[in-house]
């Protein structure tokens, strides 16, 4: 009975929304709804004629308006840790007592009091030959692979064909495409032939293997996606293991894409020195790795941590580096074919001098290995035979396998003496062991979650890396999210009847960029560690991948506004790249005697409004929307001798939208303090009393600046009557580290503003302040519109850290508030969810700089800061209330082998945004392991993150008569597209569809649903065939897959819907007839 009303409730609901929704449109009013994408929504009917699209469906769906309210869709409250143990918990205890450590003698000999002693006691010890190859580092990609690479992969197949017993690892796929494009078809069929034969493994079998500190998780999933697809396409088989040598640290992001990829195992080796002793000591380098949303372990993944440090030889078989070297031969004396005694020879009898050679040598690895295995539980030892670029030349090959298979023929001889058992393998032969035995001894391990940052070499904490070269990783965000809008277009695009040659052109661009951004992700890419000729190259692949993408935008934008075109070229893009070493720059845009057509884009599948700023040659300017309806803009000339217009844009999902730029009858412009400012109202100041305070306002908030030093001094919350204080400070962090280390020991100084310029500006659209140092200048501006934008400071950076003499460390942005963090704050693990952080006493002060890729959080049980970034920072939070950003950075001293300095540094652009929050608007946290960001919040983001994207064309542009929209059901706010990728690698068809992955995100809630600026749903299941609008497609075949597309799920209908939790990530392809 209860459930009938409740369904005859609903249904009374429905219609009384349909009967008002009809009403709304039949008038211009004004409602105010509580979640509705703005406060205050205006069903302007001169904006958007009758809110339909070509098709005739509407872009505004009812349920815009009408949500379920009322409801969290996840809670802290409801994740439960249950791993025996956090990465927190051991920091927290951990003790740093290894000052006089030698690296030079080797690692540090654990024997664990808790060794499990197993019936078995013979020690079998697979060796795995392998070769690491970085897709840059000391030279450049291409170089690698001309030099060592293209050797290596082909005596692979020559060398494995030769010694039928021999095993070898691979991990990047990016070679393996190189090289296989310029190989024959027999010797491709024989590497085929040795991966399915077990012989030869693809771990990984990523793009590259990447960095886990820096890049977006869209990267990281498309880079995965790329690498898999290639090697499910070419190869034919299925990575298993994640192997993960060379990393310097590991986010707990990566191991839950790769389960979700449908891999069975993750190995990593450099993670904090002292954490790995004591992991050693207490056999736990082993352990199920656990999410914190995932109390039941559902996604957990068997990892194994590799002991001691280099993933060299000398580092392979036990904590004597020298001992372990002698198992590299490749410059050493061939071992004796010696007769193996039986049994150690007694003193005084005469024994062959190559069995008594023999076994001492034995004797002496032996002993490393028993060292090594005393770290797990298990009587399995992998011996990792290799390292960077090994394996290179016919020579190694036949050296190192003719005495390795000498000495592992001796110990097999005398197993019963030595009690090891030894044999060539790949990775997957190793976990399958401790698998074997983890069933025939129940071996039970523990569960870990958290990460592991920061990463000690030797004793230096390598946390420099998160800010090195901190332009080249905001060219990498920029590709990155310029890549994803073409693809997202070009999808649409290519269900209509494009000509051959243009399509032909848009898949080659799209390839290009996505293994230019894919080799970027590297880890010694986008950290920033590589030498400069080789980062320069990085720089030349990003800027073609950039300059590819926004062309390949612009042609899909022509086919959507007019499906049977077949005239191209005509839109052009408003940023463009024209140097490496430059910053990407907005084109001017030119406005003739006659129009000029601007075409605006949305990526987001959620409604947006956006401050929209465009260059002009001109004052005299007036803009009109598709109704011809001139619409409200602000103007104001550059340093560049230019103007900037300025207008709002409002979006709907996944959208374009068409202006018409024309020249005005009259100069309607001012003069004011130099510029100008249109109908008079944009004002300048630069003078008055530095003592006194600059106001701006909107609907939203009041914001406080200092006239002496530009920073905001208190922000206050009008609806809320909620006040914050807030300032920004400048920081220059003495640093005397190199590429991968920060050593400044917590030595910082405060900028001077004494050589600073503070100007306020404010117009009808925004205002703020803009401030001017000797190596730095920025700006925080308010935009006065009510929406997600309008509540929040923008803060964009200019930096030019080499037009200061003598500098050399880090340039912080400190925000100082009266939070009370008391040593707590939460940083993003790769945009993908927040890890709780701790300032610590016990370890170094540079230690306590974790990686931020997108957002970080201060807070307490009153009120909370976030701060967005549009690209990836060092962060470290050394008091209460106070969060320090590296912005960049000068690293003077040679580290690694690298000869050079980091001292490229370029003029370079970084974006925040700062958010305030009162209680009743956050979930507080009340464990230090995490916390969750509001719906509003994880929408700024997102509207960070996903820029709109503007093209011009001169003259007219056929089918700009409409908004268009391409999502046929609104998502609710909390999912994103977060990949989506045109299955297709040459010719100019789209062989195997198009690829789509939907994110779900986590958001905090406090019972309070009032003032989103983005409509949530708590409904779980999602439509895929019912999402996107596909121009002239007939029928649709779904399949869901593992993320990375390596395996099927199941097959769905068109409109089969799908659950899809908070944290879930499912990848679905679609192809189409």
């Amino acid at each position: 009975m209860r459930v009938r009303k409740i369904f005859l409730g609903k249904v009374v609901l429905a219609i009384v929304s349909l009967v008002f929704i009809v009403l709304l449109w039949k008038t211009d009013v004004t409602v105010e709804l509580p979640g509705s994408n703005w406060e205050k929504l205006s069903v302007d009917r001169n904006r958007y004629g009758d809110g339909k699209n070509a098709d005739g469906s509407f872009f505004f769906d009812a349920w815009k308006f009408l949500f379920e309210h009322g409801k969290c869709v996840s809670s802290l409250k409801y994740w439960t840790v249950t791993a025996n143990f956090t990465m927190n918990d051991v920091l927290d205890k951990l003790k740093i007592a290894y000052n006089t450590w030698n690296p030079s003698v080797g690692n540090k000999a654990i024997v664990s009091e808790n060794n499990q002693k197993l019936p078995d006691d013979v020690l079998e010890v697979i060796v795995i030959p392998h070769s690491h190859n970085d897709p840059g580092w000391k030279k450049t990609y291409q170089q690698y692979y001309e030099d060592q690479t293209r050797q290596i992969l082909s005596l692979i197949v020559e060398k494995l064909h030769e010694y039928p017993d021999m095993t070898f690892i691979w991990v990047e796929s990016c070679f393996l495409d190189t090289w296989w494009a310029n190989q024959t078809a027999d010797t491709q069929q024989k590497f085929r032939s040795l991966v399915k034969s077990g012989r030869l493994e693809i771990t990984s079998g990523m793009w590259v293997a990447p960095d886990e500190a820096s890049p977006h998780y869209f990267a990281l999933l498309d880079q995965m996606i790329e690498g898999h697809y290639w090697v499910k396409k070419n190869l034919g088989v299925v990575p298993e293991s994640s192997l993960n040598f060379d990393q310097f640290g590991y986010s707990t992001t990566m191991p839950y894409l790769v389960k979700k990829a449908g891999l069975k195992n993750v190995l990593i080796k450099r993670i904090h020195r002292a954490v790995k002793e004591l992991f050693g000591s207490e056999n736990k380098l082993n352990f199920h790795w656990r999410q914190l949303w995932d109390p039941d372990g559902k996604d957990d993944i068997f990892a194994h941590v590799d002991t001691y440090e280099w993933m060299s030889i000398s580092d392979s078989c036990g904590p004597n580096r020298e001992i372990c070297n002698k198992l590299d031969f490749l410059n050493e004396r061939d071992l004796p074919m010696a007769d193996a005694p039986k049994a150690p020879a007694p003193p005084g009898a005469r024994v062959n001098a190559g069995s008594r050679n023999m076994h001492a040598f034995t004797q002496m690895l032996v002993e490393q290995f028993r060292l090594k295995n005393a770290n797990y539980k298990y009587k399995v030892m992998m011996l990792p035979h290799g390292g960077d670029f090994r394996y290179d030349t016919p020579f190694e090959w036949d050296k190192q396998y003719r005495n390795l298979k000498r000495f592992m023929k001796y110990v097999n001889d005398n197993t019963k003496l030595y009690n090891v058992k030894m044999r060539f393998g790949t990775l997957k032969d190793y976990f399958y062991e401790i698998e074997r035995q983890n069933m025939k001894y129940d071996i039970k391990y523990p569960t870990v979650t958290g990460d592991f940052f920061t990463y000690t070499e030797n004793t230096e904490y390598w946390t420099g890396y998160f800010t090195t070269r901190q332009f080249d990783k905001r060219l990498g965000r920029e590709v990155l999210e310029s890549l994803r809008a073409a693809e997202m277009f070009t999808s649409l695009a290519f269900t209509c009847d494009i000509p051959s040659d243009v399509r032909k052109e848009m898949i080659a661009g799209l390839v290009i960029a996505r293994k230019n951004l894919g080799i970027f992700q590297h880890h010694d890419a986008i950290t920033g560690t590589s030498q400069e000729h080789v980062a320069k190259d990085y720089e030349e692949l990003l800027t073609i991948a950039f300059s590819k993408t926004q062309r390949v935008l612009s042609l899909a934008l022509e086919c959507l506004l007019k499906p049977t075109r077949k005239s191209f070229n005509n839109l052009s893009p408003m940023l463009r790249r024209t140097v490496h070493n430059a910053l990407t720059l907005k084109v001017p845009i030119p406005v003739p005697h006659s129009e000029t057509k601007l075409v605006l884009i949305n990526s987001l599948t959620q409604n947006r409004l956006e401050l929209v700023t465009l260059p002009v040659h001109s004052s005299n300017i007036s803009i009109y929307n598709h109704l011809n309806n001139e619409i409200e803009i602000d103007i104001v000339s550059n340093k560049n001798g230019l103007y900037d217009i300025s207008f709002i844009a409002e979006f709907p999902p996944l959208s374009m939208l068409t202006y018409t730029l024309k020249q005005g009858a009259k100069n309607r412009a001012q003069s004011v303090e130099g510029q100008l400012a249109r109908d008079g109202r944009f004002s300048f100041d630069t003078a008055g009393d530095i003592k006194g305070s600059y106001f701006c306002e909107n609907d939203i908030l009041n914001v406080t600046f200092s006239k002496l030093t530009g920073s905001p001094v208190m922000l206050c919350y009008k609806k809320r009557n909620f006040c914050f204080n807030l300032q920004l400070d400048w920081r220059h962090y003495t640093s005397f580290g190199g590429a991968y280390s920060m050593i400044s020991n917590g030595n910082n100084q405060q900028i001077n503003s004494k050589h600073s310029s503070v100007k306020f500006v404010s117009g009808r659209l925004f205002c703020g302040v803009e401030i001017t140092h000797d190596v730095f200048s920025y700006s925080i501006s308010l935009t006065n519109t009510n929406s997600a934008i309008g509540r929040a400071l923008r803060v964009n950076i200019l930096s030019d850290l080499l037009s200061m003499p003598n500098f050399v460390g880090d340039l912080a942005m400190r925000v100082v508030s009266n939070i009370n963090s008391n040593g707590t704050f939460f940083v993003d693990s790769n945009g993908f969810q927040m890890m709780g952080r701790k300032y610590r006493t016990n370890i170094p002060f540079d230690g306590n700089v974790y990686p931020m890729s997108s957002m970080s959080i201060l807070e307490d049980s009153k009120r909370r800061l976030v701060v967005h970034s549009a690209q990836p920072h060092g962060v470290i939070s050394s008091g209460p209330g106070v969060i320090d950003f590296m912005i960049d950075r000068i690293a003077t001293r040679p580290e690694m082998d690298m000869p050079e300095p980091v001292k490229d540094n370029k003029p370079t652009l970084t974006s925040f945004y700062i958010e305030l929050l009162s209680s009743d608007e956050f979930e507080h946290s009340a464990t230090h392991e995490t916390t969750l960001p509001t719906i509003n919040s994880i929408y700024l983001n997102d509207l960070l993150q996903h820029p709109v994207y503007g093209f011009y064309a001169e003259g007219s542009l056929e089918g700009t008569a409409t908004v268009q929209s391409f999502l046929k059901t609104q998502l609710s706010c909390d999912v994103i597209l977060a990949n989506v990728k045109n299955l297709a690698y040459s010719g100019n068809n789209v062989s195997d569809g198009t690829s789509l992955t939907l994110f779900r995100r986590a958001a905090g809630c406090h019972g309070n649903v009032q003032d989103l600026y983005c409509p949530v749903t708590s409904n779980i299941d999602v439509r895929p065939g019912s999402l996107l609008k596909f121009p002239g497609v007939k029928h649709v075949n779904i399949r869901e897959m593992y993320i990375s597309l390596l395996m099927e799920k199941e097959s769905l209908t068109s409109h089969q819907s799908v659950d899809l939790y908070p944290m879930d990530i499912k990848t679905f392809q679609f192809t189409f007839e």
